[in-house]
């Protein structure tokens, strides 16, 4: 068998096709499971913290766990989908690949090839695909403080 493989590759980048669903009775996928991704970005670790974080907010959040399953995956699963199919693009490695193309023989100035604008923007939009810019961390945060605040208000009435 090995005799007749065409290519063998020493550390093969693999992905999966986003899942339809994540979730099967009360059992749900997070983190590789849920949606393996080519290493762009160091991004599968992060994503995994992210649906382990939405996965235990939307249990403390609902009462019925057939309830916070589904919230927890209708939030994530689009989210991580997006990533997936980005990183086929060559996510943020994207710069490699414009460097590449614009000068095959090779450069003394990376500015001379791609400006410091194009950098920024590529890397602007990659951390806005995965959640990472400043706007969805203190939109993130924001929602954290408030249920932190709503469960804080609740305990102190019940003392009372």
């Amino acid at each position: 068998m090995i005799e007749e493989t065409a290519e063998v590759y020493e550390f093969p980048c693999v992905d999966r096709d986003p899942l339809d669903r994540w979730t099967f009775g009360r059992a749900t996928l997070l983190g590789d499971a849920a949606h393996p991704m080519y290493p762009m970005g160091s991004n599968g670790s992060p994503q995994a913290i992210l649906d382990a974080r939405a996965l235990a907010q939307a249990l403390s959040d609902k009462r019925d766990i057939d309830e916070a399953l589904a919230s927890y995956e209708a939030l994530r699963r689009p989210v991580t989908s997006q990533i997936v199919l980005g990183n086929r693009e060559s996510g943020p490695e994207r710069v490699m690949a414009l460097a590449e193309e614009r000068a095959p023989q090779g450069f003394d100035d990376l500015e001379a090839v791609i400006s410091h604008a194009e950098l920024l923007r590529i890397a602007d939009e990659y951390k806005k695909l995965t959640g990472s810019d400043l706007e969805s961390v203190n939109r993130g945060l924001e929602a954290a403080n408030s249920r932190q605040l709503k469960q804080t208000r609740h305990q102190v009435a019940e003392e009372k």
